[in-house]
């Protein structure tokens, strides 16, 4: 494996204070990491280390294999991670696992866990209770040949991570999820408009009654003899329109207004 050239070997003893006899590199990155528990403290796992671990391995995995280190400091002073319980190291291999899911070979295929692995050591540090994590990634197929189901390739390049981004590749689950959800944002769209025009009804039918409860009987007799005058007036026109005398019609209505 490409790695075991860089690290010609790991050490026999973890010593507190002492340095590793290699540095950060394409197959080689160190992490703090205090506290071992507080990489899972958090309700949500973006708020923690954790999402940056996982593409430095995406990373290894693209570039040949190589080891991310927890409880080493930049410079590749030993340390070692504090509270490293059986419960803290269950829910770190369940993280491990869950990265495989959203992994997937550039031509959509799901990855051969046959060719690729995710493998979790840990060395107790002498002169301290504290311990060093280790996870090794191995990929004995193509390199840049996985990415993430959003379209990425991850690869490591002189200790750094860098991204190239092509196509997203989804699972018939996620297409179905997001068919799902638009279909509940929709559903909540057309209630909402629903809700508007059965409001705008209600209001409507209200006003028309505040209106008809204000008419008294007297304003309908005053609009039923309204009405029947414009009535006679258009009758009357219509007749001396007919008879061609139109500028006599219009006098006579001056002289009526007058």
């Amino acid at each position: 494996m490409v790695y075991l050239q860089t690290i010609p070997t790991l050490p026999k003893k973890w010593v507190y204070g002492e340095k590793v006899p290699f540095t950060e590199s394409t197959y080689v990155e160190f992490k703090r990491v205090a506290i071992f528990p507080g990489l899972f403290i958090h309700t949500a796992v973006t708020n923690s280390g954790l999402p940056k671990y996982k593409e430095t391995l995406i990373g290894f995995l693209n570039s040949g294999g190589g080891f991310l280190f927890m409880g080493i400091l930049d410079d590749g002073t030993i340390l070692g991670v504090e509270g490293l319980t059986e419960s803290a190291l269950d829910k770190l291999n369940l993280w491990v696992d869950s990265c495989f899911n959203s992994l997937v070979y550039k031509d959509g295929n799901p990855i051969d866990p046959s060719l690729i692995s995710l493998t979790i050591h840990t060395f107790p540090v002498e002169e301290s209770t504290s311990h060093i994590v280790a996870i090794e990634a191995t990929n004995k197929g193509l390199p840049m040949d996985i990415m993430t189901r959003s379209g990425t390739i991850i690869y490591r390049l002189n200790a750094s991570n860098y991204k190239v981004c092509v196509e997203p590749v989804y699972r018939k689950s996620d297409v179905k999820g997001m068919i799902t959800s638009i279909q509940s944002q929709m559903q909540l769209i057309i209630d909402e408009k629903h809700r508007v025009i059965r409001e705008l009804k209600e209001k409507h039918t209200e006003e028309v009654q505040i209106i008809r409860a204000r008419v008294t009987p007297q304003d309908n007799i005053i609009y039923m003899y309204a009405i029947g005058i414009i009535c006679i007036i258009d009758i009357v026109y219509i007749v001396y329109t007919s008879l061609g005398k139109p500028a006599y019609w219009m006098m006579d209505v001056n002289n009526v207004c007058k």
